[in-house]
């Protein structure tokens, strides 16, 4: 008996050590921060530094350490979880400019990386903003293939139930309070609404589609990875570069001797070097061809 016991106390044992390795590793893709984020209050209420070794995790708390490791090339780098995210499919990890720099993630914009724990993290800024306590409370359940708002994430502060009516005493002794009684026809509280998420492979050619168009803030050097006719096959092709993980899309509208030309481009970068690594490793990893173009080049033909 006292065999099976400790038999039985020793397989939980290996089960729990088991469960707590693979809670301290994860696989997925890594991004990084853009730029424009730097300076710009993180979810935990700190000031995110592009320079400083740090990182966003959905799960794992703040002061977290982790090591992030490349599976094509082995180089790491250990951050600091100072953020909650990334909230897009399959990514793991969004690292700082110069985490990003230090495993050669600039210039391949996206990487499959390994990430291990090597210090939990246990303390929390002491004021956390408000922003913070609406990702805290959202966390455990990001949208489905990303809200690609770089927002991160919406607030679903305004689907909540409205606070109970406050009873309100008799001020005459001799007269008995009103019963409560509850208007025909009283709205129930609104459900949690439907998170927008990006589309790939389920696209179809018929089908209600939620459309952003936006001018890119900089423009400097992009990879043309097709040129089409037919807007319908623009639709497709960017549903199937988003289905890989592309966010990076831009599309470059030309005037052409019968109809438009719809050039569709991964970027932008700053420099071209930048542009023509991404480039080859597009072919390398995902089979992908294409060529480096300058967007200040470009010549765009008025309306008449």
């Amino acid at each position: 008996m006292k065999k099976r016991l400790n038999l039985s106390l020793l397989l939980a044992l290996c089960f729990t050590v088991a469960l707590s390795a693979q809670s301290n590793e994860e696989w997925g893709i890594a991004s990084y921060y853009h730029d424009s984020f730097h300076g710009k209050e993180t979810a935990y209420g700190v000031k995110y530094d592009k320079k400083a070794m740090t990182a966003a995790h959905r799960e794992l708390p703040y002061g977290t350490m982790v090591r992030v490791t490349r599976l094509d090339n082995e180089k790491s780098v250990v951050v600091k979880v100072t953020d909650k995210g990334p909230y897009k499919r399959g990514r793991v990890v969004d690292l700082s400019r110069a985490a990003a720099e230090r495993i050669g993630l600039i210039q391949d914009g996206l990487t499959e990386v390994k990430l291990e724990v090597v210090k939990r993290g246990t303390a929390t800024p002491e004021k956390p903003s408000k922003k913070a306590q609406r990702k805290e409370r959202q966390a455990s359940t990001p949208s489905s293939y990303d809200n690609t708002s770089r927002g991160r994430i919406v607030t679903d502060a305004g689907n909540a139930p409205a606070p109970p009516e406050k009873k309100v005493a008799s001020t005459t002794a001799s007269k008995p309070a009103a019963a409560e009684t509850k208007p025909k026809g009283q709205a129930k509280a609104a459900a949690p609404a439907a998170q927008p998420k990006l589309v790939g492979k389920e696209y179809q050619k018929y089908g209600l589609y939620k459309i952003s168009i936006q001018e890119p803030g900089e423009k400097g050097f992009a990879v043309q990875v097709a040129s089409l006719t037919n807007y319908e096959n623009v639709f497709k092709q960017v549903a199937d570069l988003q289905a890989k993980w592309f966010d990076n899309v831009l599309i470059s509208i030309e005037e052409g001797s019968r109809m438009p030309s719809y050039k569709v481009l991964l970027g932008p970068f700053k420099e071209e070097a930048a542009a023509e690594n991404y480039r080859k490793n597009l072919l390398k990893k995902h089979k992908i061809k294409g060529f480096v173009v300058d967007l200040n080049a470009i010549e765009y033909s008025k309306e008449r």
